[in-house]
């Protein structure tokens, strides 16, 4: 492993950062099992609300999961509860927010002690209990120095989630086939190996290959230290419709699939990130869960 890759991901980005006056300054333990339980004891998901048998007023509530930056996130946290942040909190008292937040809290507490941790934009095939389900998801990935590896972990997997949706995976290293990151889905999909209708949020009837499209501009900001919300888009990614993808883009997206393939390239990885077409502009489009289709400027 490159020491510059390693340098530049234990050091907080904008997004993970804690702030000024930083809440992470407790105690905070060093193996990965404790802290994604602390992550745990501290949000909620807004699709697993119903795990809890919880009844959460959602148009309050819900407003959350559009909170971007870690800072607002422990600022909303304190503000409800002033307890030091490794003390769980009710499920009904937590942070409603999504598969993201878990990781970036992670990967928040990571950097803050000095390990090198990253988001990973990709596809869960572990909660449909179905085959050739690749659910739209988040992680944190980690640089775990005694066994010199990068570690997919999802805090999200806690244990009401993994024991009503019969998850079987570990979540705390979970294999390459079962969190498929963006770039291996796009190649899964356009090699004819999964159908693309396969990858995406069936739920609510998103999926396709513009769908993984904008994953790997997640994934391609988030390795920038760039870390998006979910609901996302910008460049190649914004187009009217969303799911419209013009065949002439593919070779680019390809290409792109085989950068994000080389994670610690820092510099392939940044010239990449800087074509007009792919960079995170000041003013972006998302599609809030509450509020719908905004345009977003980014501070």
């Amino acid at each position: 492993m490159r020491p510059a890759a390693l340098a530049y991901y234990s050091a907080q980005s904008a997004t993970t950062d804690a702030g000024e006056r930083t809440p992470l300054d407790i105690d905070l333990p060093s193996d990965i099992e404790a802290l994604a339980a602390i992550v745990q004891g501290l949000l909620i998901d807004k699709d697993f609300i119903g795990l809890y048998a919880l009844e959460l007023d959602g148009r309050i509530r819900l407003g959350e999961v559009d909170t971007r930056y870690a800072s607002d996130i422990y600022r909303r946290l304190i503000e409800k509860d002033d307890r030091p942040l490794d003390t769980s909190r009710e499920p009904g008292a937590r942070f409603v927010g999504s598969c993201r937040d878990y990781a970036l809290l992670l990967c928040s507490m990571l950097r803050h002690g000095g390990v090198p941790a990253r988001l990973r934009f990709g596809f869960a095939t572990y909660f449909s209990g179905k085959p050739d389900t690749y659910s739209d998801h988040c992680v944190c990935e980690y640089w775990n120095e005694a066994q010199r590896r990068w570690v997919l972990v999802d805090p999200n997997v806690d244990p009401v989630v993994k024991g009503r949706l019969g998850v079987t995976a570990n979540p705390l290293d979970l294999e390459r086939d079962q969190f498929v990151v963006a770039a291996d889905g796009w190649r899964l999909a356009r090699d004819g190996k999964v159908a693309p209708d396969r990858f995406g949020v069936p739920s609510i009837d998103i999926q396709g290959l513009w769908f993984i499209r904008g994953s790997l501009m997640r994934d391609l900001a988030a390795l920038n230290k760039v870390e998006m919300l979910p609901w996302d888009y910008w460049g190649v990614a914004d187009r009217t419709p969303i799911d419209a993808l013009p065949e002439e883009e593919l070779p680019m997206l390809d290409e792109l699939a085989q950068v994000l393939d080389s994670p610690n390239e820092l510099v392939q990885l940044q010239s990449t990130f800087a074509r007009p077409e792919l960079v995170v502009p000041d003013a972006i489009r998302s599609f809030s869960p509450l509020h719908g289709e905004t345009k977003v400027v980014l501070r």
